[in-house]
């Protein structure tokens, strides 16, 4: 399986979102529709920042190729916050271990979104948000959403289709 570190290509489209949202969109009164449209313009963003950039080949709705993993690695030891399990129309909390560190080796990790716990009026996209696929040593958080802060992490593309 080829690996490539993409970490700078993600801080790219960060910032550029970051800077895009802060200068451009939050001090707009109607923020609500700033969120949308802004929704919309980090989809292109990332498409011509990071997506253009990675060597992958075909339809991502072709269902015979295997999807674009970016994949968040911890650094040697970095606290992660996993979303407790709520009910339907029930806000979300980050607490489900207190004060919980992983290494690279300890859990699997794909880039979801960005996520900062304010929406406005600044952005800072100071976590990733991404989905736990692996966890061998607490294997029922498998699935859940968890966040590590951008500083204790690094973001690898795996081209899966690839020896």
């Amino acid at each position: 399986m080829a690996m490539r570190d993409v970490t700078n290509l993600m801080n790219a489209y960060r910032e550029c979102s970051r800077n895009l949202w802060n200068v451009y969109f939050a001090k707009r009164e109607n923020v609500g529709s700033s969120l949308d449209a802004f929704g919309q313009i980090r989809e292109l963003l990332f498409e011509s920042l990071v997506m253009a950039e990675i060597p992958y080949q075909g339809d991502p709705k072709d269902e015979k190729l295997p999807p674009l993993v970016l994949r968040v690695v911890p650094r040697s030891r970095s606290v992660i916050l996993i979303r407790r399990v709520s009910g339907p129309g029930e806000a979300g909390y980050w607490d489900q271990e207190k004060d919980m560190v992983v290494g690279p080796d300890d859990i699997t990790l794909s880039f979801v979104d960005y996520f900062d716990f304010s929406q406005v009026p600044l952005k800072d996209f100071h976590y990733y948000l991404c989905k736990i696929v692996r966890f061998p040593r607490r294997s029922e958080y498998e699935g859940r959403e968890a966040l590590l802060k951008v500083v204790d992490a690094k973001v690898i593309y795996e081209d899966e289709r690839s020896p």
